[in-house]
């Protein structure tokens, strides 16, 4: 399994209840497909940069998920066939690059050297 992202932004005119109806569906659709929701952040409505299929504002969705790569091809057919559904965007998730912990002593030890020959 790997880790994705998906963004879609819904149009802003649909009532709130059908906001929530397709947040939901994406949802079932990631599940469904043994896949697991990590995370869900409901953006709210936001000025669009440029008009989207007459719209300038839209509701942004961004979700955090694990699923197959075959799934991502679905999930797209799904964005495209839901007419509300106004932009999107999946990619794969990278996972942040772990902290040095070595460099970080290692510099440590470097700056109390050159404090020490600053004395001398």
């Amino acid at each position: 399994m790997n880790k994705y992202e998906t963004i879609f932004i819904i149009n802003p005119n649909i009532e709130s209840a059908d906001v929530e109806r397709i947040i939901e569906d994406v949802q079932n659709l990631i599940t469904g497909s043994e896949g697991t929701v990590i995370k869900v952040e409901k953006w709210g409505k936001k000025r669009l940069a440029y008009e989207v299929r007459k719209n300038r504002d839209g509701f942004f969705v961004f979700i955090i998920f694990e699923s197959d790569p075959q799934f991502i091809q679905r999930l797209g057919r799904y964005y495209g066939l839901t007419e509300e559904i106004i932009k999107n965007m999946t990619v794969k998730a990278e996972d942040p690059p772990p902290e040095p912990e070595e460099e970080a002593e290692s510099k440590e030890d470097d700056d109390k050297d050159d404090e020490d020959d600053e004395d001398e």
